[in-house]
Parts: structure tokens; sequence; C-alpha cells
């Protein structure tokens, strides 16, 4: 009986310890997870109030009327009100800075005054206006590079 008693009690343990380690490991980011982190991340200011986005629990997302771009404002009051042009200058600075290169022609550098268009609601920066239309026929593609410029520049 106490044989029995020692072998179900190592298997008691065994099991609660994989049950902890299991518990102890970070959930892992979806694609999209990461994506809305990344542009959170880069955005950094709520294109309505100017204020920063990581001051806030928890951003809320936004697709511009006009322009169809999806953006981050600060709370769901924000929501309510257009983008500021002030703001969304300080953004679109914001991410050719963190872009750096167009996606598609990788050796070309980019900035504010470059070239741009929405893809999938992601304002992106080219270095020529066909390299939007290539972005456009293959987006996933092109959107994870992006990802993983922001997720660089980030480190930097």
């Amino acid at each position: 009986m106490i044989r029995a008693f020692g072998k179900f009690f190592v298997i008691a343990v065994s099991v609660c310890l994989v049950g902890f380690s299991f518990a102890d490991e970070p959930q892992k980011e979806s694609p999209e997870q990461r994506r809305e982190r990344l542009r959170i991340s880069v955005q950094a200011i709520c294109p309505v109030s100017g204020e920063s986005l990581t001051s806030h629990a928890k951003p809320v997302k936004m697709t511009d009327p006009e322009t169809k771009e999806i953006l981050y404002v600060c709370c769901a009051d924000c929501l309510k009100s257009k983008p500021d042009a002030k703001y969304l200058d300080k953004i679109r600075s914001n991410f050719a800075k963190a872009q750096g290169h167009c996606l598609v022609m990788t050796d070309n550098e980019v900035s504010e005054k470059s070239k741009h268009g929405i893809v999938e609601g992601h304002f992106v920066y080219v270095c020529c206006p066909p390299c939007v239309k290539k972005m456009t026929a293959a987006p996933e593609k092109f959107l994870a590079k992006l990802d993983d410029l922001y997720e660089a520049s980030l480190k930097k």
C-alpha cells in the first residue's frame, strides 16, 4: 500500500510540475497581434489628441474614413473625432523613419517625402509609384517585410 501511494505521489507531483511549466510559458503572439503591437509602437501618438499611445491601457483601432488607413487612438472618445493633420504628419514621419527602405526595391531609402500608398490599411512608403502596384498584388509578403523593418527600428 505504501508503495502504491509512493508511485501515485510521484506521478501527481510530475503532473503538477509539467502543468506549472506550461503555465509559465508566455503566450505565442499571432502575426496579427505582432503587427498591431508594432504598429502601435511605431505610430506612438494618438492622431486625434496627440497623446502617447503607450501611456494608455489599450489603444483603440480605427480606420480613417477618408484614406481608409488603419490608425490607433488613445481612447474610445477619440473615435468620435477626425485625425488632426499635425498629428498625422508626425505619425507619418514615425512610419517613414521606422520603415527606412522601400519594401519592393529594398536598396532604396524612403523618407516622409517619398511616394506612398495604403496597402490593406497600412500606410507605406515607396521609391516609385509602380512599387505600390507590386505591393497591392502581394500585400501579405510586403506587410511582413514592413513588420520586420518596424521590429528592427524599435530595437535600435
